[in-house]
């Protein structure tokens, strides 16, 4: 006991504050609360599955149509730069949605690798991009057709709503959606991997090349960069979060139109 400083000397030293609180603990609180707030609305949608909150209107897709880039397969030069190459030159947490500025892409994978490190940071509803995988493919398909994915707004932010609305969409006789629940074998570039939310929060993704997976890199999820579209998964290593939810784990697959203009 001789050994340990006065407690005046080691507030002096920087060890506690002046309300004796250490700094150590003064940090991680700080850093738990610029964490996940689950109370938030804008993160009740995925964790807690509550309604979800407004968004920007959108037209949903109806009955059957084709892509209007007909180039699926991308060249590995070009996977990195399509997004400059067709117009998404801002990347930044306030662009518009509404990029490129020539209209939709006109095909999902692409779409896909045009929007790899776009951040969802930036869109209300995600937690600063932490629950934001519904955001991106939600962003990645309304870029690439023109069309809400799911919710009838350009962004919807759960994966149950996702999920729910196209599984019942694909039972629809002319539906522009199939789902598909042989997902580790049946899969092509432009598919929607959903796992939606069960116990624990699901993650959605789109199938690009050679079965990889872009996604958002949300917390808890595969990727290096917290709240950015990543390139982060592969069909075999998506059984890791299939195990949160086996039984709503599938893959939707889109035939429906795509529009020419963003009007």
């Amino acid at each position: 006991m001789k050994n340990l400083k006065r407690f005046n000397e080691l507030i002096e030293e920087g060890f506690f504050d002046s309300e004796g609180v250490s700094l150590f603990g003064s940090l991680l609180r700080k850093t738990l609360s610029n964490s996940v707030n689950t109370d938030k609305i804008e993160n009740e949608t995925e964790l807690k599955g509550e309604e979800e909150p407004g968004g920007s209107p959108s037209d949903s897709p109806v009955g059957k149509g084709i892509s209007l880039d007909s180039d699926a397969y991308l060249s590995s030069e070009d996977q990195d730069s399509y997004g400059s190459k067709i117009g998404i030159s801002d990347k930044g947490e306030d662009a518009d949605l509404e990029q490129p500025f020539s209209g939709p892409i006109g095909n999902i994978s692409n779409s896909a690798y045009a929007n790899l490190n776009v951040p969802t940071r930036g869109i209300p509803g995600t937690g600063r991009g932490n629950l934001g995988c519904a955001a991106a493919v939600s962003l990645i398909f309304y870029r690439a057709t023109g069309y809400s994915l799911a919710g009838n707004t350009k962004i919807c932010l759960g994966t149950k709503t996702i999920y729910d609305e196209l599984d019942t969409r694909s039972r629809e006789s002319g539906s522009p959606w199939k789902k598909i629940s042989d997902w580790k074998n049946n899969y092509k570039p432009g598919d929607i991997i959903i796992t939606s939310k069960g116990s624990r929060a699901g993650h959605v993704g789109v199938v690009v090349n050679d079965g990889n997976i872009i996604s958002n890199s949300s917390r808890g999820i595969m990727g290096n960069s917290s709240g950015q579209i990543e390139s982060n998964y592969t069909i075999k290593s998506w059984e890791s979060i299939a195990k949160r939810n086996p039984s709503e784990t599938c893959i939707f697959r889109y035939f429906g139109p795509y529009k020419t203009s963003w009007s």
